[in-house]
C-alpha cells in the first residue's frame, strides 16, 4: 500500500503526519494516533482505514462538529482519488499521497544576496534616513516665516517617525498572525520605499498643478494613491515577501488599506472642493515656480481687477 500523509494547515508552516497503519484515529484524546489539540475537535473525531487495493475509507466518529469530507458532511467516504480535503472541527486538513507534488520553491527577498536592496539591514537604515531627510525638507520648504531646529525635530518625529513606526508595527503584527513569522528588515525597507515614492510623486504632482493651473492632478493623485497604489504595494509585499497566495493577498491588501484610505479621502481638501460650492481649498494651485510654466494664457493684474469688477454675485474670475 502506498504511504499517505495528512497535511494539517497552520499559520505559514503546515504540519505533516505520516499515515502508515491500516487504521489511524484522529482526535483530541491522548490515545489517538494523531492528536489535534483544538477545542472544536472531538476526543475521537474520525478514523482513516486503508485497504489493500489502495482505496481509503474516511469515517466520521462524532456528532459534535462532524467531519466535513470534500466540503460535505458525510458519515463515511471510500475513495481512491486523492487529495481529499477534511474539515476537522475548525482544523483544515488534506489527505495526500506521499508522492504528491509540492509547490515550487519561493525565492527569498533579494535572492539571498547580501548586497540586494532587501538583502541587508543597512539598506533599511539608509532608506529610513532618507525618509527623515525628505520629511525635514518638506518642513523647511513650507516654513515661510521663520525656521527653528526644535520645530523641525518635532515635525520629523511626529510626521515621519510616527508614520513609519505605526505602519511597521501594524504590518509586523499582521504578518505574525498570518504566517507565524516576521520579516522586519524587508518590511522596513518596503515602507521606507513607499514613503519616499509618495514624497517624490507629491513634488511632481505639485508641478503638474502649477503647469495646468488646476487642482485635478493632485485630486487624481490623492485618490489613486489611497485607492490603488497602497493596496497594490501591500499585495506585492504579501505575495513576494510573505509568500501568501495571490487571491488572499489581494483581499487582505484591500482590507488593510481601507481604514487608511477612507478617512484620508473623506478628510482631504480635494474631496471638499469637489462636493462643496465653497471650500477652504483653493480651486487653483498658488505655489510659485522659478520656471513659471503655465499652459493657460496669463492675465495681467489690471485685466483681472477689471474682470472682477464686472462680475455678478456668486461668480468668480478666471
Amino acid at each position: 500500500m502506498a504511504a499517505l500523509m495528512l497535511e494539517i494547515s497552520t499559520r505559514g508552516l503546515h504540519r505533516y503526519q505520516s499515515i502508515e497503519r491500516e487504521v489511524t484515529t484522529i482526535g483530541r484524546a491522548l490515545d489517538n494516533d494523531i492528536i489535534l489539540s483544538d477545542p472544536t475537535v472531538a476526543p475521537h473525531h474520525l478514523k482513516i482505514i486503508r485497504y489493500g487495493d489502495d482505496s481509503v475509507e474516511i469515517v466520521n466518529l462524532t456528532e459534535v462538529n462532524p467531519t466535513r469530507i470534500g466540503g460535505h458532511q458525510r458519515a463515511s467516504l471510500v475513495t481512491e482519488a486523492l487529495p481529499v480535503s477534511l474539515e476537522i472541527g475548525r482544523v483544515q486538513a488534506q489527505l495526500l499521497p506521499q508522492s504528491f507534488a509540492v509547490a515550487a520553491t519561493r525565492p527569498l527577498a533579494g535572492g539571498g544576496r547580501r548586497g540586494h536592496l532587501f538583502g541587508h539591514a543597512s539598506w533599511a537604515v539608509i532608506l529610513v534616513l532618507a525618509c527623515l531627510i525628505a520629511g525635514g525638507l518638506e518642513f523647511y520648504l513650507n516654513s515661510y516665516n521663520s525656521f527653528k531646529w526644535s520645530d523641525l525635530l518635532k515635525y520629523v518625529l511626529r510626521e515621519t517617525v510616527l508614520t513609519i513606526g505605526a505602519f511597521v508595527l501594524a504590518l509586523t503584527i499582521l504578518e505574525r498572525l498570518l504566517v507565524n513569522r516576521w520579516e522586519i528588515r524587508q518590511l522596513v525597507t518596503s515602507i521606507a520605499l513607499i514613503y519616499l515614492l509618495y514624497y517624490c510623486s507629491a513634488y511632481f504632482v505639485d508641478a503638474m498643478d502649477y503647469l495646468f493651473s488646476a487642482s485635478w492632478p493632485s485630486t487624481l493623485f490623492r485618490f489613486g494613491w489611497y485607492l490603488g497604489l497602497i493596496p497594490c504595494a501591500i499585495a506585492l509585499y504579501l505575495i513576494h515577501i510573505s509568500h501568501l497566495k495571490r487571491s488572499r493577498s489581494i483581499i487582505l491588501a484591500v482590507l488593510i488599506a481601507s481604514p487608511i484610505a477612507v478617512p484620508s479621502i473623506l478628510q482631504s481638501p480635494e474631496l471638499r472642493t469637489l462636493l462643496d460650492d465653497f471650500s477652504s481649498a483653493a480651486r487653483y494651485h498658488n505655489s510659485l515656480s522659478s520656471m513659471d510654466l503655465h499652459l493657460k494664457p496669463k492675465v495681467s493684474i489690471e485685466t483681472f481687477i477689471q474682470q472682477a469688477q464686472n462680475l455678478g454675485p456668486g461668480a468668480y474670475a478666471d
